[in-house]
This record gives C-alpha cells, structure tokens and sequence, in this order.
C-alpha cells in the first residue's frame, strides 16, 4: 500500500512539474513562448511539417547557426492575406475618385497609345485600340476634374455617380488594367507598375493613410463579385465594356501566427511582393493588423518622387520590377548584398506564377508552401509537385487549401474556388 502511494504521488509530482516546464528552446528573455504555429486551420500534414521545421531550423534547433540566421521570404497578396490588397485600393480609389494626378499627367504621361509597339489591348479584351479608350478615358476624367466636388466642380458624390462619364471612367479605367495584364507584349510587367502610377500626386504619407482607409474599408466589406459596365447610351470611342472583380479583403490568422512564431524562434521573415511598398507596409505592420513585420522588411514596387515628396507616375529609377524573377533579384540586392546574409532563405510562401522564380530559385531553400488556386502554369506544376509528395517525411512543397467564399483556410489541400461549393484539388485544362 505505502509503495502504491509513493508511486502515486511521484506521477502526480511529474504531470505538476510537465505543466510548469518550459523546454529551454521554447524560451525567450525567459518568458514562455509558444514550442510550435498553432493548429488553426492548417492541414494536419502542414502543420506538423512546419513545426519540424521551425523547429529543426530556429533558435536551438540541430541545423541552426547563429551567424547564418534563417530567414523566409513570402509573397503578400493572396498568400498572407486573402486577395489582393494593391487592386482592393485601385478599386477604392476608383469607386470613390480619389486621385491626384492632374488632368494633363493622365492623358500625357499615365495614359499610352503605343506600349512596347503594341497598339491594342487582346482579343479577351475586344481588340479595343488603346487610342480609343484612352481618349474616352480623358474625357471622363476631364469632365470629373470639372464637376465633382472632390475635384474643381460643385456636385455631390452621390450626384456624380449618376452620370454617364463616372459610370464610363471606373469601368474603363478597369478594364484598361485588367487588359494590359492580359495582352502579349504588355503583361503584368507593365500591367502592375502602372497601376501605381495612379497614386501620383500624393506623398507617401497620405498614400499610407489612403491605404489604410481603402483596408479597413474592404476588411468589413462583403467577400463577393461586383460589376463595373460603361452605360449603353453613352457615345464613346470604344464602346460598352465591362469589368468584374471581387471584394472583402481578409486576413489569414494562420500567417499571422506562422510569422510572430518564425520571428520568436529566430527566423527573419521579409515580404516580397508585387504591390506598392507603402501600401503593404500599412497592412503588414507592426501594431496595425495583426502581421507585426518591420517596414524596413518589406521588399516591393517603389515609385519615384519630386523634390517635395510627391509621387510621380514613373518607376523608381535603378530598382527592380519585383514580380517573376524580380522576386529573386529584389532578394539578392536586398538581403544578400545589402544585409550581408549571402545565404539563401530557408521557407518560401506564395501563390502565382508571378511567385515562382522566388520560390524555386534557390537551392538551399528547404521548404515551400502555396497556398492552391487551383491555378495551371507553373505554379501549378509546383502543385502537382506537393501532392506527388504527400507521403514524403521531407518534402520540397507543401499545398494549404482555403475556402475562398469565407476567405478562410480549410484543414485540406484542397481548396474551394469563389462562387463553387466542391473543394478542387489541382487544375483541370479544359475544365
């Protein structure tokens, strides 16, 4: 009987002290911090391979090295996020016409009628001539400058979004965007940089306040699908047209956790992406919406500016375009050469074909994760890829699925697609 209590009270001693030890790799200045990502709605394989790895490569980890610290770099939009927060701001600014430039900067320097010798947009976007949208373009704008209140003119907002030339304006400025990311020759090399070249006029500052409005706007907006047409009756040089896109931007509480765990157990985390610096600043940063990455680990689009701090529409001369390989080229300029960490980033995290240079392009990169759209190209090889490697203990890829009608992740690698109900796993050409 008294061993039966010896034993007894020295298991009931062990489970006390199990509760009140911390591992001394889960320690930090000696307060306690999480051992590991918390489960969410991470799939059960994901998770336990990013915590091997958090693990094998953080701080006390068996492959850490404290004068090669690790560091990760992940894509913004769509990957720590959900949906794009550089276009939820194009379309803000678009439905509530706050912009800047002046009406002579739009026709002449924003507006192009022959880009890269291309001098129409493609035929998914009705062979429209660029000439001839961007004249409507300018007359809508001319007219907006000359009536609306915002502006120089005395209606309402309410009263200028009655009239043919805002309604002709938000759809056309639209489609011109989406159409040059679509056309041969044009793409999203030129598609992305110029849709920042609508925020010149303001400074950085009162782009960061700008940004912060167009955020908190669409955080609490609805996720759906909204329709942007010119008016029928309204004559124009390029017709009727039409322009679809979602809202409801949302944050991912899983890379929200994933980065404040990588950040304690040592790891650096950089955001390289494809939108304006200033702008995923504001949604990544410390104390704003939940991210906490210092601005000074931002890598993005930047534009050049005046004398006085004022954006023009004009590329930052000598920076990289970081989309593609730019992704890659922005890291090695950056980190590599400019933070003397010639390493290469041990986790990559993104999404697109727009991501893919970034996250292949080094060989001593361990792990990968994307998050599935469902999407071909060559993101969607990479796909294949982690489903083929499902059942390995140290895959190169993971695949996370979410339900794009919520915004949220769903514990699979499946995902589900705006507007359809069934979970998808990879893509189906001709589907």
């Amino acid at each position: 009987m008294q061993t039966m209590k010896i034993l007894k009270w020295f298991l009931v001693s062990v489970m006390v002290s199990l509760l009140f030890f911390i591992p001394e790799s889960c320690r930090k200045d000696e307060i306690a911090i999480p051992c590991s990502i918390d489960r969410l709605n991470w799939s059960g394989r994901n998770f336990e391979v990013l915590n091997n790895l958090i693990s094998d490569y953080g701080v006390n980890g068996k492959y850490y090295n404290k004068n090669k610290a690790p560091y990760v770099v992940l894509d913004w939009d769509q990957t720590c996020a959900h949906f794009d927060v550089e276009e939820a701001l194009f379309h803000y600014q678009s439905a509530f016409l706050k912009f800047r430039f002046t009406k002579e900067q739009f026709t002449n320097e924003i507006l192009k009628d022959n880009i890269n010798g291309i001098l129409k947009l493609s035929e998914s976007y009705q062979n429209v001539l660029l000439a001839d949208i961007n004249q409507d373009l300018s007359n809508d704008y001319n007219f907006l400058v000359d009536h609306f209140s915002g502006f120089n003119g005395t209606m309402t907002p309410e009263e200028i979004r009655l009239t043919p030339q805002y309604k002709d304006f938000i759809a056309k400025i639209s489609f011109l965007y989406d159409g040059y990311c679509d056309t041969p020759g044009i793409s999203s090399d030129y598609g992305y940089p110029w849709v920042l070249y609508l925020l010149s006029g303001y400074t950085v500052t009162e782009v960061k306040k700008l940004a912060e409005d167009a955020i908190s706007y669409e955080l609490a907006n609805k996720i759906s699908s909204q329709t942007w047409q010119s008016p029928s009756g309204f004559k124009t040089n390029s017709g009727v047209v039409s322009y679809s896109f979602h809202t409801g931007l949302r944050v991912f509480s899983e890379m929200q956790n994933l980065i404040s765990t990588f950040i304690n157990h040592g790891f650096d985390v950089f955001i390289v992406s494809a939108s304006y610096k200033p702008v995923v600043e504001v949604f990544s940063g410390i104390g704003t919406f939940g991210y906490n990455v210092p601005a000074e680990n931002i890598i993005a689009m930047e534009l050049k500016t005046d004398g006085n701090g004022i954006l023009l529409p004009q590329y930052k001369e000598g920076w990289v375009k970081s989309t593609g390989q730019g992704k890659v080229d922005a890291i090695n300029r950056v980190i590599k050469t400019g933070l003397g960490r010639n390493w290469d980033p041990v986790f990559s995290a993104g999404d697109s074909d727009g991501d893919y240079e970034m996250l292949t392009g080094f060989p001593g990169m361990r792990l990968t994760l994307i998050w599935n759209r469902v999407k071909g190209g060559n993101i969607g090889k990479l796909c294949k890829q982690a489903v083929d490697e499902i059942n390995r203990s140290n895959p190169r890829y993971l695949l996370q699925g979410r339900n794009e009608n919520t915004g949220m992740a769903i514990p699979y690698s499946e995902s589900i697609l705006f507007g359809k109900t069934e979970p998808e796993l990879l893509y189906q050409s001709g589907k």
